[in-house]
């Protein structure tokens, strides 16, 4: 009997953690489709086309504006699907990729002081991702695994270089934006030096399918898998320093700043996890009405979260 009570207890223990509900939330008349946000401005990409910019302190809106309209298969016009939103670092332009006519890309730049859109090029090229590395240059993925850096100066592709041979899912660079971690089909993460384009690593081991989510702190990667493995990876080593068979579809991880801790989204009632370094359940954030898209430590005791439903601000302890 002693015995039994003693492994009650210890269940208590091992599984007990705090449950929060969220801090902020944000809704809008439209499925989300991309966020992009620094301390100046959270800025949504809806499904209709819109794009929604909002003052990040007080969530209030600052400008609204539609990208132009194209044609389906049948002729109608619909919105534009919006591949990546990202604001420069001197937060003057919002760059926008998105779906044109007959599945071309088109991407453009706002003027975030003037309100401005400028169309730069269209290409039949597959890009799926764009990110700013600094003011005048822009790191791509395409659907073909392939990463390229195009200058918006000269205008020119500075290269463009195969990561790996299965189709794109995602990329995240780290915050010095010098290096991005590429994740596709086979599960495995691509360590590219996005300067010169050069492949400094491929980490793979513990996931073992298609890569769903990505987070790069300091030496560390977090990959998130469909075959609901969460893997943490040291990328100087290329060894895993933690492992996690998730619950379910880990469509979302991050990282704390200090890598004490680690979140993903931990069920399909759409609640994420927060967990200790060394894997024990801390918090249980409660809030989402659908699958998670992305998520991001804003600093070690808050988290933003979104899905196509929401955005949500949570204050962690």
């Amino acid at each position: 009997m002693k015995k039994i009570f003693l492994i009650v207890i210890i269940s208590i223990m091992v599984f007990a953690y705090q449950t929060l509900t969220p801090f902020k939330t944000i809704k809008y008349n439209y499925y989300i489709s991309k966020i992009t946000y620094n301390n100046t401005y959270i800025i949504s990409g809806l499904e209709n086309g819109e794009i929604v910019i909002r003052d990040f302190k007080t969530l209030k809106d600052i400008y609204k504006f539609s990208l132009p309209k194209i044609h389906d298969f049948m002729g109608d016009l619909i919105a534009m699907p919006i591949y990546s939103l990202d604001i420069s670092p001197d937060n003057k332009t919002l760059l926008i990729l998105a779906e044109g006519e007959n599945a071309v890309r088109e991407f453009f730049l706002f003027d975030l002081k003037n309100h401005k859109l400028s169309h730069l090029f269209t290409t039949k090229q597959t890009l799926m991702k764009a990110r700013f590395i600094n003011n005048s240059q822009i790191f791509f993925a395409l659907l073909s695994d392939e990463m390229a850096l195009y200058d918006l100066k000269s205008k020119k592709w500075l290269y463009k270089i195969q990561a790996g041979n299965y189709v794109f899912s995602t990329y995240v660079l780290n915050e010095t934006k010098t290096k991005a971690a590429v994740g596709d089909e086979s599960g495995a993460v691509k360590i590219i030096d996005v300067i010169n384009g050069k492949k400094l690593k491929e980490i793979k081991g513990f996931n073992k399918d298609k890569t769903l989510s990505l987070d790069f702190i300091k030496n560390l990667v977090i990959n998130g898998s469909s075959d609901m493995r969460v893997g943490i990876y040291d990328i100087n080593s290329g060894y895993a320093k933690n492992r996690l068979k998730a619950k379910f579809l880990p469509y979302a991880t991050a990282l704390s700043p200090t890598l004490d801790a680690f979140a993903i989204q931990y069920d399909e009632a759409n609640d994420i996890m927060v967990y200790s370094i060394f894997n024990k359940p801390k918090l249980l954030l409660k809030g989402h009405t659908m699958a998670l898209n992305g998520m991001k430590y804003l600093n070690e005791k808050e988290i933003l979260s979104f899905s196509p439903a929401e955005i949500i601000i949570w204050k962690i302890k």
